[in-house]
């Protein structure tokens, strides 16, 4: 097939218009983009994250598909198949499959991968090994199969102390809560570990505050509220912060440092909250382990930059993962469920879903 030449003004001009609406879509996608930082998609505000999802990964790949038909038979019909029309068309279909393959990946494998992360720690105040799983941010759209997933897995580790951050059930409007939360308090109650399950509230728990404690049962909501342990291999305490205290930490110290009089030095000693802010000010305290949630490790992770947003105080590198920030250890859960405000899918890149299996062991002399 002869391309058409491109030697006099006509062609000139017909080989410029033939670029425009690839341009024209670039640009747009840029714009529309900037207009989505510019709104919040940063803050976060999850409104407009729906948005951005919505065009990037639904409205996109149409266009780039509609746009690859385009050239198509534009490149025909001006004769520049060979020379400009097919490396286009190729690229618009490329493009469309690759979004659409990006969409099922965020939103169907990576929040369903479930990895376990191991950590130990080492302390003079235990004299026999505790296992201490710490999980958060279920935060299911509807119990099923994946929620379930989870128990299971944390069924087989075997653990002596379960502690939970928070976020149990995000449910759309359609669904009851009683109905999905008595699903996943069977889930809660197929686990028995030999200390117990603690949680703390997180920001989806509003129906929850008003079902009876004993209801609750096997799982104590600690908020404002301590439990301590004893054993053959020494003491344990926990505090449970309440969800605004987990996000002030002026106010979560006062509450701390009334938990740390009561407790000598012999006691392993365990803060949880929900959102980890609270951990800024515990920096220098006699607090051995701080567990939160709440950040989902930012769920979609740019490689080289980090978490898009993590909607709290904490430096972003504090998101996910497990660190000593001064004398305590910090953990914070990148969560075994992702966020479903408003109806907004599971997503996640570069940020699995996790369970943290959190050895805490005898110091060797």
């Amino acid at each position: 097939m002869s391309s058409f030449p491109l030697n006099n003004p006509n062609s000139k001009i017909k080989g410029a218009l033939f670029f425009i609406p690839l341009l024209g879509t670039f640009i747009y996608l840029v714009i529309q983009n900037l207009i989505f930082i510019n709104s919040g998609l940063l803050h976060p505000n999850f409104d407009v994250i729906f948005k951005c999802y919505e065009f990037n990964l639904n409205f996109l790949p149409i266009l780039f598909l509609l746009l690859g038909l385009f050239y198509f038979f534009l490149s025909f019909c001006l004769k520049l198949f060979q020379k400009f029309g097919l490396p286009i068309v190729l690229f618009c279909l490329l493009s469309s499959f690759g979004l659409s393959a990006l969409d099922y990946y965020i939103t169907k494998v990576e929040p369903e991968k479930l990895l376990i992360k191991k950590v130990d720690i080492t302390t003079n105040k235990i004299r026999e090994p505790i296992t201490v799983v710490h999980f958060s941010d279920i935060q299911s759209a509807k119990v099923g199969n994946y929620e379930k997933r989870i128990f299971e897995t944390i069924q087989k580790i075997g653990a002596d102390l379960i502690l939970y951050t928070g976020d149990f059930l995000q449910l759309p409007k359609q669904l009851k809560f009683k109905d999905e939360w008595e699903k996943l308090h069977r889930l809660f109650n197929s686990l028995s570990p030999r200390f117990g399950i603690y949680a703390v509230y997180g920001d989806t728990e509003l129906a929850l505050y008003s079902v009876p404690k004993d209801d609750i049962l096997p799982i104590k909501i600690l908020s404002s509220k301590c439990e301590s342990l004893s054993f053959e291999g020494g003491n344990l305490s926990i505090y449970g912060l309440s969800l605004y205290n987990s996000k002030n930490p002026l106010w979560a110290m006062r509450g701390i440092e009334t938990w740390l009089k009561n407790h000598d030095e012999s006691y392993f000693k365990i803060v949880l909250g929900h959102s980890p802010d609270f951990s800024l000010a515990l920096k220098d305290s006699k607090v051995d382990l701080c567990l939160a949630g709440h950040t989902h490790g930012g769920q979609i992770r740019i490689p080289f930059f980090g978490p898009l947003t993590i909607d709290s105080k904490i430096p972003k590198n504090w998101a996910q993962g497990f660190r000593k920030i001064g004398i305590p250890h910090l953990n914070v859960s990148a969560g075994a469920g992702s966020n479903r405000f408003n109806g907004l899918p599971a997503m996640r890149f570069n940020c699995p879903t996790e369970i943290t299996v959190i050895n805490i062991k005898p110091e060797i002399n």
